[in-house]
């Protein structure tokens, strides 16, 4: 298939890039992946900066939300970002058979000063602190644990997509266990159309072997809209961040009792997938 070949050469590329950052700021490439197709809405819900601080570590920055018009000084930004990606390679090697499917919630911060020593100071680029990343492919969870990032393997994630892929019309359905943070949300795409450059996105986390930067290439993408509900569970940690945040409030679910905020998307589409790396920076 040759679309699946230019990923996998793409992704030993990128690999060998970043190999040659590893011996100037002491730190080591764990694992690259990659994907032939990729489809994704990410959620951008303003948050009390109060909220959010204490999941950030003090050496970064919180964007404020009114820098991205979305909220106002004292807000912050908590990404959401569901994404399916086929044909998954973790390591030059077809990971699974199943869509790769990844909800990682992230708070966005200003680009760290480590970022261009190890090649992540994209133009443009979105930096976050990760606060919890949920995957549907064991050997995707096994790479991130390795690194010591906050993952959980949920086999039966839901990801229905209804929409048009030519045009990026239609809705999205992602839905996990309720003993996870929260059920599901729910999102309606109006659109996208071909952007220029690469969309490059880098999640960042501190732990005890030092810190983690899994960053994302996507080019080309497509970019639009999209308008989703969030329904968290009463009583749970991601509710407590989220109440009173986003556009508002939305009706209770009234099966689930689950509380329900309104937020602006970006809705997208990778026609010939991701590449990615995981890093460490040793302490």
């Amino acid at each position: 298939m040759p679309l699946k070949r230019t990923v996998l050469a793409g992704v030993v590329a990128f690999g060998l890039v970043a190999h040659s950052f590893v011996d100037r700021v002491n730190a080591e490439v764990l694992h690259t992946f990659g994907s032939s197709l990729g489809q994704e809405v990410t959620s951008l819900i303003a948050v009390s900066r109060s909220k959010l601080a204490p999941l950030v570590p003090s050496e970064y920055t919180i964007v404020p939300a009114s820098s991205l018009l979305l909220g106002t000084p004292d807000q912050g930004i908590l990404a959401i970002v569901n994404y399916r990606g086929t044909n998954p390679v973790v390591d030059g090697r077809l990971s699974s058979n199943q869509p790769w499917v990844v909800i990682d919630v992230g708070i966005l911060i200003v680009e760290p000063a480590a970022a261009a020593s190890v090649g992540v100071n994209f133009p443009g680029a979105y930096h976050f602190y990760t606060v919890s990343i949920h995957t549907n492919v064991a050997l995707y969870h096994a790479s991130l644990r390795n690194a010591q990032m906050p993952v959980e393997h949920v086999e039966n994630i839901t990801y229905q997509r209804d929409m048009d892929d030519a045009t990026g019309s239609g809705n999205l359905f992602v839905s996990i266990p309720a003993k996870h943070p929260f059920l599901y949300s729910m999102h309606t795409g109006f659109g996208y159309a071909l952007a220029p450059g690469a969309l490059n996105a880098a999640f960042w986390h501190n732990g005890p072997r030092g810190t983690s930067v899994l960053n994302f290439t996507d080019q080309p993408f497509r970019q639009g809209n999209a308008l989703s509900n969030i329904y968290t569970r009463p009583g749970s940690s991601l509710n407590a961040l989220l109440d009173g945040g986003g556009l508002g409030p939305c009706t209770t679910d009234p099966q689930t009792g689950f509380n329900c905020i309104i937020a602006p998307s970006l809705n997208l589409r990778y026609d010939q997938g991701s590449i990615g790396k995981l890093q460490l920076i040793k302490k």
